[in-house]
């Protein structure tokens, strides 16, 4: 199984933004995520074509299971 932790932005128009890290640490927490995601936003470490990210919107940990068929 595959996870990735989605960390959603709101950009300076008010859009929003995902950034997408893969397979984050099993015991990570909502304060380190939080902790980490107002840091990007603090630094304007990215930008978005709506401008710079002002604000954090949300994050989640998408699991993903992928089972092969042996059709052959």
């Amino acid at each position: 199984m595959s996870r990735t932790l989605e960390l959603i932005f709101v950009n300076a128009i008010g859009g929003k933004v995902t950034l997408r890290v893969a397979d984050p640490k099993d015991d990570l927490t909502e304060a380190e995520v939080k902790t980490a995601m107002e840091q990007i936003v603090a630094k304007d470490i990215f930008s978005s074509p709506g401008g710079s990210l002002v604000g954090v919107a949300g994050a989640r940990i998408v699991s993903r299971d992928v089972s092969e068929m042996d059709l052959v």
